[in-house]
């Protein structure tokens, strides 16, 4: 099943939402406005007024006004430690060898090591093949033979909604991928 991009009212993405969750923005007249394809429609009763049946049409990216699930839920930061978000901006590459690898061979490496005071943050740390992690073990770069093949950085909202979201319908995708960064490891090379 698809998912609605939900943005605020500049067209800064928040989060997906099923179809659901994106009909309540419309019941609580909080769409200020939406753009792309229709990807469901719900039916309602009939109106005693009217005879006709009431129908909610849900558009696959909305923009927003005001939180509806508390401001505390969009203002949240995506943690890197969903390794997919981080496997993902990194290509499934590891940062020392530079070969590509499935999820499950990857780990996640520490440019400064934790034991070091190193943190977890997306500047720190990249995706590394279990064999080159476990070589550079705690150390730091500059005292083994071992170098980055790229330099880590954060992802912008755009870039992380694509990472999210692997059922990413192709308006979505445009809208979302012309505000990715030039720079960015998404784009094609």
């Amino acid at each position: 099943m698809s998912l609605v991009l939900i943005t605020d009212s500049a067209g800064i993405p928040k989060d997906w939402a099923n179809h659901e969750d994106a009909a309540c923005y419309y019941a609580r007249g909080k769409v200020l406005w939406e753009i792309g394809e229709t990807v469901r429609e719900f039916h309602g009763g009939i109106s005693a007024k009217t005879g006709e049946q009431s129908k909610l049409t849900v558009s696959s990216i909305l923009g927003v006004s005001g939180p509806l699930l508390g401001e505390k839920f969009y203002s949240r930061e995506t943690p890197f430690t969903e390794r997919s978000i981080l496997y993902g901006r990194d290509r499934y590459m590891c940062a020392y060898c530079g070969d590509i690898f499935e999820g499950k061979s990857l780990t996640i490496d520490h440019i400064l090591p934790r034991s070091k005071g190193g943190k977890n943050t997306w500047t720190n740390c990249v995706t590394a093949c279990k064999t080159c992690n476990l070589r550079k073990g705690n150390k730091l770069l500059e005292n083994i033979d071992m170098e980055l093949l790229y330099v880590p950085y954060v992802p912008n909202m755009f870039e992380k909604m694509i990472l999210k979201n692997r059922k990413i319908l192709a308006d979505q995708m445009e809208f979302l991928i012309a505000r990715v960064p030039k720079h960015s490891r998404l784009l094609p090379i």
